[in-house]
């Protein structure tokens, strides 16, 4: 039975680290979109080199995001 107690402790911390993951996941996600658009709209030089790569960054927080446990609602 003493197997069990920190195997649920561990469950907890995990679902707690969860939310936090995928809240800072979210800010930088929200972050980088912005920071796309404003490259886009600014960009008189249309570096698509640089728009690829926060294609890239955003892609690949996005997928880090699906990947998470899922959190239940507290």
């Amino acid at each position: 039975m003493t197997g069990h107690s920190p195997a649920t402790k561990l469950v907890n911390v995990d679902s707690h680290n969860s939310i936090l993951m995928r809240e800072q996941l979210i800010r930088e996600i929200t972050g980088l979109e912005r920071q796309l658009e404003q490259l886009k709209i600014n960009d008189e030089d249309r570096d698509f080199s640089q728009q690829q790569t926060y294609r890239e960054m955003i892609h690949s927080r996005k997928g880090m995001l699906t990947s998470l446990p899922f959190a239940p609602n507290r």
